[in-house]
């Protein structure tokens, strides 16, 4: 006998443990008919007549018990066959049950896991197909320069050198942003939070990014007209800014500009990332934020991103409380909002000097 054999014999029992407690229960409502029959002198023959009106209400019993108990039985040996498929690597399998009590919940619960799984492990496989792909470039960048230089073929070594502190370079920001992806993902990264404007953080993205501007041929500009104080983490609201600009600069054409706008809007402030260049196509825009998508327009082999800007900067912004978009616009536009702090008690003034 096979253990699929045994495990479902093991899984009929259950309906039969049921019929048997059903004819369990019948059987002691016999007894005590049996008992109170003797204790109030009822007479043989009609005692005869009770017990034969007794057995046609045995044999439906019976099959009331056997009819309840068969789809619970058949849909217990789904659930547990659905298992052993997915335990088996099967993460497509469902289990098909469809029923409004507690097995119901326990099948629909185990198919919203198996679901949640393959997702699980379908981001698994494409990031591990990106990391691959991303690293590719400049190992073998650093590859052909190490050959070049170790074979005497470098006429300038020190150019060599530079183009392969470059790719290092291009390397690191791809860990360092791989480590701060799983740290958002998992929940673990810890926000040290302060009163800040962000206004004067944006000022200094801007500043920061103002030479790979000046490369692209790109204007920058920022629309700040009064103060944005929010309750954040200055370095992560940095990057998430600096990752916004970074992006739109890729995108713009030369000559261009990107504008950096930053307001009030209800109880939040809203920051507003806009490029001159092709925008989002309607399919990219569903995806853009999500992490590893050959369809998300941040990804850029050269930049060692690995195509996480965007996605990085959605898990910072949501871990600020916020929300995170893009506009259907013309040209690229890219927006989110954190809530504003609250107006300073009379106790957190401090006094004048």
């Amino acid at each position: 006998m096979t253990a699929t054999t045994r495990n479902r014999w093991r899984l009929n029992r259950l309906g039969r443990r049921f019929m048997w407690a059903s004819m369990g229960v019948l059987a002691v409502a016999v007894i005590m008919i049996l008992i109170a029959a003797q204790q109030m002198f009822i007479s043989d023959q009609d005692l005869g007549t009770l017990l034969w009106i007794m057995l046609p209400a045995a044999i439906a019993a019976a099959l009331a018990a056997w009819l309840l108990s068969a789809p619970i039985a058949r849909d217990a040996h789904r659930l547990s066959e659905a298992a052993r498929r997915v335990a088996a690597g099967d993460l497509s399998s469902r289990t098909g049950v469809r029923r409004n009590d507690e097995l119901g919940d326990a099948a629909h619960e185990f198919d919203r896991m198996t679901e949640r799984l393959g997702a699980v492990e379908k981001e698994r496989s494409l990031m591990l197909s990106s990391i691959s792909h991303d690293l590719r470039t400049p190992l073998a960048a650093l590859r052909a320069s190490v050959e070049a230089i170790r074979d005497g073929l470098a006429d300038d070594p020190d150019a060599y050198l530079k183009g392969m502190e470059h790719q290092v370079e291009a390397l690191a920001v791809l860990v360092d942003d791989l480590g701060l992806h799983t740290r958002l993902t998992s929940g673990t990264l810890e926000l040290r939070r302060t009163r800040l404007d962000l206004a004067e953080l944006a000022d200094e993205a801007v500043e920061s990014m103002r030479p790979l501007a000046t490369r692209a041929g790109v204007t920058l500009r920022l629309d700040a007209s009064e103060a944005a104080p929010v309750e954040g983490a200055p370095a992560q609201l940095a990057r998430v800014l600096r990752n916004l600009v970074e992006n739109a600069i890729r995108h713009s054409p030369e000559g261009a500009a990107v504008v950096v706008a930053i307001r009030s809007e209800g109880a939040d402030v809203r920051v507003d990332v806009a490029d001159a260049g092709p925008g989002f196509a309607p399919n990219v825009r569903d995806v853009a934020f999500e992490a590893f998508t050959r369809g998300d327009e941040a990804r850029d082999l050269r930049t060692g991103t690995a195509g996480l800007g965007l996605a990085i900067a959605r898990g910072i912004v949501e871990a600020h409380d916020g929300r995170i978009g893009i506009d259907d616009c013309p040209g690229g536009r890219v927006w989110f909002l954190v809530p504003r702090a609250p107006r300073p008690t009379a106790e957190q003034v401090p006094d004048p000097a």
